[in-house]
């Protein structure tokens, strides 16, 4: 697909602020799904208006191939966060195949917007793009869900090129003498979206004698989201698990802080490590590379930078798994 639609939907996302459509659609994804506000949404729609610049989908599709043979490619996409299924949807298209697309039941109306769109914009002659309720007849599938669904979507693709996508969750580390902008610029990681998205920081690994409270004063910014329903009962739930079990923790009336080696943290809680040796550090998060997006930090062992896991970029994909050139070679 030509690089003038890519750059198109940039611009739709951009005008999301003056477009009276657009505020209807943002308004019925938050009825639809709570956990998309708008608050969300809108960062959302910039994020994306500023990965589709000319310039950025130009490199992107720098050197792309389109097959002879274009096939039905599934795309079951999940519903996590806002157009978390987008970028699927985009490799597809700009691959030449045919998108059958399954959406999720909590992110059917921004995606839907995205869909119609498309169609209005036209896709290439005898290209191929519609939603459907079960991806029979495709030829390729892209899946993504928990552990326990991606055993069934291995029992239904498994006979076809795949790629499914299980939980992931991701991790920051901080180095002994940090500077305070990368201090400063953690919360986003932590609290955009909630915290449910795959490139959300679950874990931190601080070095030995750092004390936690360090971060409450650097998270201030994002207080106010206790004052979302969804977010604050889980919060509540799970700051009544911790003092019933007489678990030491810190809070600072929005998040709770507990030292815990797993790497998985539920909404409202965060979990920390303390570390003595860089290197030995760096092996453990290796070891659990499978589970991880994103290892955030300005240290040797980080792949992101703090404040940038929820601003990804085209070539930013999902489990490190080149989307675009695993379409190419069907």
């Amino acid at each position: 697909m030509e690089a003038d639609f890519f750059a198109a939907l940039g611009r739709h996302f951009s005008g999301y602020n003056t477009d009276e459509h657009w505020q209807q659609v943002i308004e019925e994804a938050g009825i639809r799904n709570p956990w998309f506000s708008r608050e969300q949404v809108e960062f959302c729609l910039e994020t994306w208006a500023e990965a589709l610049q000319p310039e950025s989908v130009a490199s992107w599709l720098q050197g792309m191939q389109l097959g002879t043979h274009p096939k039905k490619v599934g795309i079951l996409m999940a519903g996590n966060i806002p157009l978390v299924g987008l970028h699927d949807l985009l490799c597809v298209l700009a691959s030449g195949h045919h998108a059958l697309v399954k959406l999720s039941s909590d992110d059917q109306v921004l995606m839907r917007e995205v869909m119609r769109f498309a169609r209005e914009y036209g896709l290439p002659a005898g290209q191929i793009m519609e939603e459907t309720e079960q991806l029979k007849g495709v030829e390729a599938a892209i899946a993504t869900g928990s552990n326990n669904s991606a055993r069934y979507f291995k029992q239904y693709f498994g006979h076809m090129p795949h790629i499914i996508r299980k939980n992931r969750n991701s991790v920051a580390f901080i180095a002994p003498n940090e500077p305070e902008s990368t201090l400063k610029a953690l919360p986003d990681d932590l609290f955009r979206y909630y915290g449910l998205g795959c490139r959300n920081v679950t874990h931190i690994f601080l070095p030995e004698g750092f004390d936690p409270r360090t971060l409450f004063p650097f998270m201030e910014t994002w207080a106010h989201i206790i004052n979302h329903n969804k977010y604050a009962n889980n919060y509540h739930y799970h700051k009544a698990i911790l003092l019933m079990n007489l678990d030491w923790h810190l809070d600072n009336g929005f998040v709770l802080l507990k030292e815990d080696e797993k790497l998985y943290s539920p909404v409202g809680v965060l979990h920390y490590s303390f570390y003595n040796n860089e290197t030995i550090a760096a092996a453990v998060i290796n070891q659990h590379r499978e589970e991880i997006q994103c290892v955030v930090g300005t240290a040797s062992c980080c792949d992101t930078l703090p404040g940038t896991t929820q601003r990804p970029g085209l070539n930013d994909y999902a489990d490190g798994v080149d989307t675009l050139t695993w379409l190419q070679g069907l």
